[in-house]
């Protein structure tokens, strides 16, 4: 959208405060009576100067028309829809070879790109199973088959899916009270998807590499956050590498 106002052509004026050598902007008061009646009536938003044309793949990997509203995402075919909750089922299952069939075709299939956003939901439920180390696992599987897939552009999904792999990486998780539970492999392999995700789809997203820095860097320079927070921080800032 144009941005309403940018542009105008007076100065902008300050005035000092009282008490101090503190500048702010000037609110002009508006006679909106003179306004109303005024005959020269002022031009609407600037005309916007960027344009974005889209393509999408349908649920059979066809390029729809640039303008078009894409099927795949309106609507969910039956054959997609029952890919969605096999998979599902499968990864969050009690079967590991069934398990591991479901993650291989996860991330070779050239077909399911209507169904990114139902993935990223499903690895975004990290938050509500931080006591369970497996589950927690099964889901960052997910999220590396994604990355790994080449038929997906990840797009805007990349920065809910870091989110995702940082939590595991950098909170101190329900499963982390019990010293029995093995936590830090957990934190190891998190570390690893976040500089996989970095180095192979960072560039989908304006500023990604300072955010994550910043964010790496505050938990470890915050003397609050217990050791595992810290271990994760330390991890993550190895696996991007020493520059």
């Amino acid at each position: 959208q144009a941005v309403c106002g940018f542009g105008s052509q007076d100065p902008l004026p300050f005035r000092p405060i009282k008490d101090g050598d503190l500048y702010f902007p000037e609110d002009r008061e508006v006679n909106l009576v003179e306004l109303a009646l005024a005959t020269n009536i002022p031009k609407g938003c600037a005309e916007t100067v960027v344009r974005v044309h889209v393509s999408y793949l349908d649920g059979k990997g066809n390029v729809e028309p640039q303008g078009a509203v894409p099927s795949a995402v309106s609507t969910l075919t039956d054959d997609l829809l029952k890919y969605y909750q096999h998979v599902t089922r499968a990864v969050l299952g009690d079967d590991p070879q069934l398990m591991k069939v479901a993650l291989q075709d996860l991330q070779s299939n050239s077909k399911i790109a209507a169904l990114l956003p139902y993935f990223v939901y499903v690895v975004s439920g990290v938050k509500s199973v931080s006591h369970d180390l497996e589950q927690l696992s099964r889901l960052l599987h997910i999220a590396r088959s994604l990355i790994q897939n080449p038929f997906l552009c990840l797009g805007s999904y990349v920065r809910s899916l870091i989110a995702s792999v940082m939590y595991c990486a950098l909170e101190p998780l329900a499963a982390s009270i019990n010293p029995l539970n093995d936590h830090w492999t957990l934190r190891d392999y998190a570390a690893m998807l976040l500089s996989r995700i970095f180095w192979t789809h960072g560039d989908l997203v304006s500023g990604l590499y300072h955010q994550i820095l910043l964010s790496l860097q505050k938990v470890l320079a915050d003397p609050v956050r217990p050791l595992c927070s810290h271990y994760g921080a330390v991890v993550g800032l190895h696996a991007l590498g020493w520059k």
